[in-house]
């Protein structure tokens, strides 16, 4: 598993695109739905976006509303990884609908309590 991306959890996502759009100078490179967006997602490169609170399915608070995306090559091992360090498994492997790139992922919460979402996806 490799960093993949940071996203922190959003009110209103028609807003937040706005925002995010005019503070960091450009249109996301993905929307998807209304669920979450991205920037900069190119090259592979560690990337920037924003989850909704419905889609990132926790409480928000303030201080503590990011999400750590981790990428993997083989979503069933890297479950089985998580079982085995005895991280809590918020959900299993779930396909998103109408994804472009074939996203499928799942959830764990750190000892702290830390979301961390674990996908594998077309590259």
């Amino acid at each position: 598993m490799k960093i993949d991306n940071f996203y922190f959890v959003v009110d209103n996502i028609e807003k937040s695109i706005k925002f995010y759009s005019q503070l960091l100078n450009e249109e996301p490179s993905n929307i998807t739905e209304n669920r979450w967006a991205d920037w900069n997602n190119t090259n592979n490169q560690i990337y920037f976006g924003i989850i909704s609170v419905e889609a990132a399915e926790s409480k928000k608070s303030i201080g503590n509303n990011g999400v750590l995306g981790l990428y993997t090559n083989d979503i069933e091992k890297s479950l089985e990884k998580c079982k085995k360090l005895g991280a809590k498994i918020l959900y299993e492997p779930e396909a998103i609908p109408n994804s472009e790139d074939n996203y499928r992922c799942f959830a764990i919460e750190d000892l702290d309590g830390n979301k961390i979402e674990i996908a594998h996806y077309d590259k």
